[in-house]
């Protein structure tokens, strides 16, 4: 899977997502560092197949109708939160089909849904 970090996730969850390509929006050669979200899952059609954030609020503020990626949302950006919930996150990224936005909190339950899907509709937690 071809995976984008967003400007506020931790860069040292780049290798603990092994089997995958994953680069960060702050990386030299991605340059996309103060892209906003909209143009970021804009861009990102066609060269990734997922985001990774921390925006809560990304499934709300965006259109993602036409859309073929998926996103991730952490419960935070703190680096140290997020590096023990790394073998978590690569469950869910295993299991992350296009056109899904998954949702995980603090304690490691992830909440998934189709693009399209109301915010009330959920597929409920993943394994």
């Amino acid at each position: 899977m071809r995976i984008l970090l967003d400007e506020n996730i931790p860069i040292q969850l780049k290798p603990l997502l092994p089997g995958n390509v994953v680069k960060s929006v702050n990386d030299k050669d991605i340059g996309w560092k103060t892209v906003k979200n909209g143009k970021l899952l804009s861009q990102m059609e066609g060269s990734y197949d997922l985001l990774i954030t921390a925006d809560k609020n990304m499934y709300a503020q965006q259109n993602l109708s036409d859309s073929t990626l998926s996103i991730l949302v952490l419960p935070t950006n703190r680096r140290s939160v997020v590096l023990d919930l790394a073998v978590r996150i690569l469950e869910i990224v295993a299991a992350l089909s296009p056109r899904e936005y998954a949702v995980l909190d603090s304690a490691g339950i992830a909440s998934k849904r189709e693009f399209g899907e109301p915010d009330g509709g959920s597929s409920g937690p993943t394994p």
